[in-house]
């Protein structure tokens, strides 16, 4: 058997694999946001007193460092939709209803006649491969 099947999660591993789960219809429009964020026009204004801090930064750099967080969310929306694109039929229904439609679990499994038993083994498994597409509970999860 897979090992990453046998693993239990923490609690606090579930909880982000879920969060990002249930984000995964939202990823697109964020990072739509956020690069027209970048591609902004900006006017240049100058100010004829010094600056008040001590604190430095550009324009660039933090371009750089928005431009750097919509590769991280690109990446972790590309991990998402292999997920979802290699989990079973009942495993999306799952997804799609609990998670990005905010059904209760008893809803979804007595809404389509899927024994409970089935339902919770089903959900776990997709727990499961979910955070070890994304890396989480691993060595290389940051």
């Amino acid at each position: 058997m897979l090992k990453y099947l046998t693993r239990n999660l923490s609690k606090s591993e579930r909880r982000a694999t879920e969060r990002y789960m249930k984000q995964y219809r939202n990823l697109e429009t964020i990072i739509e946001s956020k690069e027209m964020n970048i591609t902004e026009i900006q006017a240049v204004s100058f100010d004829d007193e010094p600056s008040k801090t001590n604190k430095f930064h550009s324009d660039t750099e933090m371009k750089a460092l928005q431009r750097l967080d919509i590769e991280r969310y690109k990446d972790i929306k590309a991990l998402l939709d292999m997920a979802y694109c290699s989990v079973n039929q009942r495993q999306k229904l799952i997804w799609d209803e609990h998670y990005i439609d905010g059904r209760f679990d008893i809803d979804v499994y007595y809404g389509h006649n899927i024994p409970k038993r089935t339902y919770y083994r089903e959900k776990n498994e997709l727990i499961r491969v979910v955070a070890e597409c994304l890396r989480i509970g691993t060595n290389t999860h940051q």
